[in-house]
């Protein structure tokens, strides 16, 4: 399967990516690549720019604390589900809530 400028999807720092309704409204569930769980923040970055370029309304500071917070907190976590509609706050209250203020 090959991805946007023809990258195969193996190489892509996100298996997948989808919209979806969760209890507070809209959410996007991320799926990062194994390298990606396992990186550092260059991984963080490389999935951060595919997530943005693959959906331009996740490009926000809440969501991308929140998958800050899901690659430091939660990396085994299946998904990682990212809320446009949850608020930007510190990183203390971010990690103490779960990555889910």
């Amino acid at each position: 399967t090959l991805l946007p400028g023809g990258r195969a999807l193996s190489d892509s720092a996100e298996v997948s990516a989808v919209w979806g309704d969760r209890e507070g409204g809209r959410s996007l569930a991320v799926v990062p690549a194994v390298w990606v769980r396992a990186g550092g923040l260059a991984a963080q970055e490389a999935l951060w720019s595919a997530l943005v370029t693959a959906e331009p309304d996740a490009d926000s500071t809440s969501m991308r604390d929140q998958l800050t917070c899901h690659a430091l907190g939660a990396p085994t976590k299946e998904s990682w589900n990212l809320e446009p509609w949850r608020p930007t706050v510190d990183s203390f209250t971010l990690l103490a809530a779960g990555c889910n203020p």
